[in-house]
C-alpha cells in the first residue's frame, strides 16, 4: 500500500470514527439501546471496553450543557446592553394646536363694568368696579380669553384681542425635550411658541419656557425623586393636563389659574406602600398661579419662600374588585403658603388649600377639585388682594369608542380681586361645559366645546358664552 492510499484510509477511518462517536453520544442522550452490527433486532450490543466510564461521560455532557446555558445568558445580557446603548438619550415630543372659536357676545370679554356702582354700591370705595371673570371666555388650553375688553385705567397685553369676532387661531406650537443625563438623572424642558398679531411694527409672537427641570431618581425602585429647576406644581390635580395633547377637552377650569403655573425651586415626590400613598412637597420662589394672572412671580422680591405640599391615597380599586383591572381611585389634599409674590416684605402670606378626587379608569375618568385661598395684597396695589371662596369643578371624561369621546364639566368660581382702592373684580360664576373629541390616530385629534357661563349672587347675566374647537397634531 502506497503512502497516498494510507493517508486516504486514515482520513476515512477518522471520519467514520467521528460519526460513530456522535451516534454513541446521541444514543446515550436519548436513552435508545444500541444494537450490534448484524445482530437481531432483539439483541443488545455487548458492552464495549470502558463502558464503566459512562457516568463520567454523562457528567461531562451535563457540564457542557450548563456552560452552553451560561454562554447563552451572557450573550443575551450583552445584546441587551448594546440595545440600551443604541437607544438615544434624547427624546423629542410636542404638538401644534390650531383652533377656531366663536364668542357669543359682549365683544368676547367675560366681564362688564359696574358703571356708577349701580349693582353693588357697597364697593363704592373702588374707583372702578367690574363684574364677571376677566378670563371667563377662554378659547384654548392656555386659558387665553377671546378678549380682555377695554376697561378704563389700565393697559393690558391682550394676546388674542378678537373684539368678539369668530376666527381661526394658531394657539401654540409646543416643543418638549428630554435628555438622560445619567441612569438616574433626567433633564426635561418645554417651550411654547405662541403666534399672535403684531402692532406698531412690533411682532406679536412670543416664546414661553414653562418647564426646565432635572429629575434625579433617589431610589432603585424609581418611586422617589428629587426635582430642581422650573417645575410642575403640587397644588391640586389640574396641572397634570395643562397641555393640549394631555387634556381630554380643550379649555381649563375656572380654578386652573391658581393651580397650574410652573414654580422655581426644589421638589421631592415619593410613592410609598406599593404606590398606595403619594407624597409631594416643594420649596419655591412663587405660588402655583399662572403667569397671565396677578398672583405669581418667578423672581422673588422678598426673602421668604413658598412651601407647597400634597398627600394622596391611591387605591387600586380595579385590582381589588377584579372588575376593572388597572382602575384607581385617588383622594388627595394639598396646600401652599408663603409671602405674597410682588410684595417687598414677608409680612403677609398668600395661601391656598383644597381637596381633590380622581377616578382613573380604562376609558372613563372622573376628576374633582375644591379650592379656597386668600392673599392680603398691598395698600399701594403692587400686590393684588384675593379672597377666593368655595370654588372648584367636577369633570367626567368618557372615551366611548376608540375614536370618539365625550366630556362634561360643572364648575364654580366665587372670588373678589382688588388692586388697592383703584379697581376691583367681583366674580360669582358657574359654568357648564360640554364637548367631544374625534381621534383620527394618536397623533391627530379634533376637539370641540361649548361653554355656558351663568352669573349668580346678584350679578346680572352677561352674554359671555363661548364655542371653541381645536386640532391637535402631536409628535
Amino acid at each position: 500500500m502506497g503512502m497516498r492510499e494510507t493517508v486516504k484510509l486514515c482520513r476515512q477511518f477518522g471520519f467514520i470514527r467521528g460519526i460513530a462517536s456522535a451516534a454513541v453520544v446521541t444514543a446515550g442522550l436519548t436513552g435508545a439501546p444500541t444494537h450490534a452490527f448484524g445482530a437481531e433486532p432483539g439483541q443488545v450490543a455487548p458492552n464495549l471496553p470502558g463502558a464503566e466510564d459512562e457516568p463520567a461521560q454523562d457528567d461531562r455532557v451535563d457540564q457542557l450543557e450548563q456552560r452552553l446555558m451560561e454562554l447563552s445568558d451572557r450573550l443575551k445580557q450583552s445584546e441587551e446592553r448594546q440595545r440600551v446603548k443604541a437607544e438615544s438619550p434624547l427624546s423629542i415630543h410636542g404638538y401644534v394646536d390650531f383652533g377656531f372659536f366663536a364668542p357669543m357676545g359682549n365683544h368676547g370679554a367675560g366681564f362688564v363694568e359696574d358703571v356708577g356702582h349701580m349693582q353693588f354700591p357697597q364697593y363704592s370705595q373702588y374707583s372702578w368696579m367690574f363684574l364677571g371673570d376677566i378670563l371667563g371666555s377662554p378659547v384654548n388650553s392656555r386659558g387665553e380669553a377671546a378678549s380682555l375688553g377695554n376697561p378704563p385705567g389700565v393697559n393690558r397685553f391682550d394676546s388674542v384681542n378678537s373684539n368678539g369676532a369668530p376666527g381661526f387661531i394658531a394657539n401654540e406650537v409646543n416643543l418638549r425635550l428630554g435628555y438622560a443625563l445619567s441612569e438616574r438623572a433626567l433633564l426635561r424642558t418645554s417651550v411654547n411658541f405662541v403666534p399672535r398679531t403684531g402692532h406698531e411694527f412690533a411682532l406679536g409672537d412670543f416664546v414661553e419656557v414653562d418647564l426646565a427641570e432635572m429629575e434625579y431618581v433617589l431610589t432603585a425602585d424609581g418611586n422617589t425623586s428629587l426635582f430642581v429647576g422650573k417645575m410642575l406644581p403640587v397644588l391640586g390635580i389640574e396641572y397634570k393636563e395643562r397641555k393640549s395633547d394631555q387634556r381630554f377637552g380643550i379649555t381649563p377650569s375656572l380654578v386652573h389659574r391658581y393651580t397650574s403655573g410652573s414654580q422655581l425651586g426644589l421638589k421631592l415626590r415619593s410613592k410609598l406602600f406599593q404606590e398606595w400613598v403619594i407624597l409631594a412637597g416643594s420649596v419655591t420662589n412663587n405660588s402655583s398661579g399662572t403667569e397671565q394672572f396677578d398672583f405669581s412671580s418667578e423672581i422673588d422680591r422678598n426673602s421668604g419662600k413658598t412651601v407647597n405640599g400634597r398627600a394622596a391615597l391611591s387605591v387600586p380599586v380595579g385590582d381589588l374588585t377584579r372588575i376593572a383591572p388597572g382602575d384607581r381611585l385617588e383622594l388627595g389634599a394639598s396646600g401652599e403658603i408663603g409671602p405674597q409674590d410682588f410684595a417687598t416684605n414677608n409680612a403677609q402670606n398668600i395661601f391656598f388649600w383644597g381637596v381633590d378626587l380622581q377616578y382613573i379608569g380604562t376609558n372613563i375618568w372622573l376628576k374633582a377639585q375644591f379650592l379656597r385661598g386668600k392673599a392680603p395684597g398691598t395698600a399701594d396695589g403692587t400686590a393684588w388682594q384675593l379672597d377666593l371662596h368655595s370654588s372648584g369643578y367636577v369633570e367626567l371624561d368618557w372615551q366611548a369608542l376608540g375614536w370618539l369621546g365625550f366630556m362634561g364639566r360643572a364648575e364654580q368660581r366665587d372670588a373678589f380681586v382688588a388692586q388697592g382702592t383703584d379697581r376691583a373684580y367681583l366674580t360669582k360664576q358657574r359654568r357648564f361645559t360640554v364637548g367631544g373629541r374625534f381621534v383620527v390616530n394618536p397623533h391627530i385629534i379634533v376637539k370641540a366645546e361649548y361653554l355656558a357661563n351663568v352669573e349668580y349672587g346678584g350679578i346680572a347675566a352677561i352674554d359671555n358664552n363661548m364655542f371653541t374647537s381645536s386640532l391637535v397634531l402631536a409628535y
